[in-house]
C-alpha cells in the first residue's frame, strides 16, 4: 500500500510512532518509540471516550507531545471497503487508473470522488492462476476529515492503514506466521477474520456478528438466539478456512488467535474449541509485542489495529 501516502507532507525526524483511530465510540490511541535498533516500543496505549474528536485530540496530543512522533492513522472500517479483483492486464502507470474504471460500478459515490490504494493477493500455487489485487476505497471526503483532524492538531501525519494490514503486522509475531494463522477481532456489533501466511494476508472476511450478540454477558436474546450467533460465527471462520485451503492449494491453516474481548474471551474461546472443533486460543498482545505497559482485555479489544499500526516500521511488510 503506497498511494495513501501521497496525500500527505515530507517526513520529519521523530521519536517514535502515535498510532490514531477515529471510531463512532472515541479515539483509539496508541505510542510506540523507537529503540537504538530502530524497532518500536510501546509506550502508552488508551481509547478515550468521547463525541468532540478535535477538542480531546488536542489535549491528548499536548498531554503526550504527539507532535514529536510519526503519526499513523488507521481507518475505522466504516470509512472503507475492500474490493478484489483480477490484477487489470496494463502497463504500470497505467494501474491506478485501471482499477479505478474496474471498482466504479461497485461504489455508491462517483468514481471520481474515490481514494483508493490496494496490495496483492498471493497467487494460488495452481496453474494458470489468475492475479488478483485487493482494492481499498474511500470516499475523498471521509480521507480529507480525517487528514485534517490531524493537521489540525499538527500531528506529523505520514501513513493511512487499514484494520486488515495492522492486524497482518501483529500475526506476522505469532510463532504460526510460517505456517500460517486466521486473526478474529470483535468489536461489539461487528468483526473480522483476517488470514494471512508469511506475512502475506491471504483472506479478510467481514462479519456481521459482535461479541454482544454471542450470550457471553447479559444478552436480550434468548437462548436460540445465542445458539444460532455463535453458530453463525464458527462458520464463517470455517469457511475461511476451506476457502483458503481450496482456493490457494496450500496446506491447510486451522489456527485462530482470538484478540482479547472486553471480558469473557475464555467463554468464545470454550465455544469454537468444544461446540465447533475450531482451534483457537488467545492472542494476548502483552505477550507478543516489546511494552513497558501492561494491555488489559478492554485495552486490546479497542487498541488492537493502532498497537499493530505502531509496528510497521519494525516490520518487512506492506
Amino acid at each position: 500500500m503506497h498511494l495513501f501516502n501521497k496525500l500527505l507532507g515530507k517526513k520529519k525526524t521523530s521519536k517514535g510512532i502515535v498510532a490514531l483511530s477515529f471510531t463512532s465510540e472515541g479515539i483509539a490511541l496508541a505510542i510506540s518509540e523507537y529503540t537504538i535498533e530502530q524497532k518500536t516500543k510501546l509506550t502508552h496505549c488508551e481509547f478515550f471516550h468521547t463525541n468532540n474528536k478535535l477538542s480531546d485530540l488536542k489535549e491528548v496530543t499536548e498531554k503526550y507531545h504527539l507532535i514529536e512522533y510519526d503519526c499513523h492513522l488507521v481507518l475505522s472500517p466504516e470509512d472503507y471497503r475492500l474490493i478484489s479483483i483480477e490484477k487489470p492486464v496494463v502497463e504500470d502507470n497505467e494501474l491506478n487508473e485501471a482499477i479505478l474504471w474496474k471498482i466504479s460500478d461497485l461504489l455508491e459515490y462517483p468514481a471520481a470522488d474515490a481514494v483508493t490504494d490496494y496490495y496483492a493477493l498471493p497467487v494460488p500455487e495452481r496453474a494458470n492462476s489468475t492475479p488478483m489485487l485487493e482494492i481499498i476505497a474511500s470516499p475523498k471526503q471521509t480521507i480529507q476529515a480525517l487528514v485534517d483532524l490531524c493537521l489540525n492538531c499538527n500531528l506529523q501525519l505520514q501513513i493511512i492503514d487499514i484494520q486488515e494490514t495492522t492486524l497482518r503486522n501483529l500475526a506476522t509475531l505469532l510463532p504460526e506466521n510460517e505456517q500460517g494463522i486466521a486473526v478474529l477481532h470483535l468489536q461489539k456489533s461487528s468483526g473480522q477474520v483476517t488470514i494471512e501466511r508469511q506475512s502475506s494476508i491471504y483472506l479478510n472476511r467481514k462479519l456481521a456478528i459482535g461479541f454482544d450478540r454471542l450470550g457471553f454477558s447479559d444478552s436480550f436474546l434468548s437462548d436460540e438466539q445465542i445458539s444460532m450467533e455463535q453458530n453463525g460465527l464458527a462458520l464463517e471462520i470455517q469457511r475461511s478456512f476451506d476457502y483458503i485451503e481450496s482456493y490457494y492449494g496450500i496446506p491447510p491453516i486451522t489456527g485462530l488467535a482470538v484478540i482479547p474481548l472486553p471480558q469473557d474471551t475464555q467463554s468464545l474461546l470454550n465455544v469454537l474449541n468444544n461446540n465447533y472443533g475450531i482451534t483457537a486460543r488467545i492472542m494476548d498482545l502483552s505477550a507478543i509485542i516489546d511494552s513497558d505497559i501492561l494491555l488489559d482485555d478492554s485495552t486490546q479489544s479497542l487498541c488492537a489495529s493502532v498497537i499493530g499500526a505502531t509496528l510497521r516500521n519494525s516490520l518487512e511488510v506492506a
